[in-house]
């Protein structure tokens, strides 16, 4: 895990900032121009997201840590 430097932080911090924004044009778009109910873009989000936090965890066990300290 890398140390929290202020540039560490201010990725973090950006990163957060652009998914907020993403994810509220996003929003927009489908309840808007494709007529979709809020709850439906809810939970299809929230399915989306669990199979990419999934496949991030799946995709890192076994992984070799190269480290050599």
């Amino acid at each position: 895990m890398p140390k929290l430097s202020r540039n560490n932080v201010g990725r973090l911090v950006g990163a957060g900032v652009a998914a907020i924004v993403i994810a509220a044009v996003l929003g927009i778009a489908t309840m808007r121009g494709l007529g979709l109910p809020a709850a439906s873009v809810r939970e299809w989000a929230l399915n989306l997201a669990s199979l990419v936090v999934a496949f991030l965890l799946i995709a890192g066990i076994g992984r070799r840590q190269n480290d050599n300290r």
